[in-house]
């Protein structure tokens, strides 16, 4: 059985993120550290293992997450 792919472009905006963050996450990923490696090997874990559906859920619920455990 096929899932049909959940649609990730509509609807009502939840989340925002600002350039500062996302160039915050960028330079962490692509740093040449043992903390960019272990993101990096991460991700192409989760990549490989899960689904692009399964992907999105994991990532939408880290970031609920993070916004409810913000100490801001």
């Amino acid at each position: 059985m096929s899932l049909k792919p959940i649609d990730l472009t509509g609807g009502k905006s939840v989340y925002c993120f600002n350039q500062h963050q996302m160039d915050h996450a960028h330079s962490l990923f692509d740093a040449d550290t043992p903390e960019g490696e272990s993101l990096r090997a991460e991700v192409a874990r989760l990549e490989g293992e899960f689904t692009r559906n399964q992907q999105a859920t994991i990532a939408f619920m880290l970031i609920e997450r993070l916004n409810e455990t913000s100490e801001f």
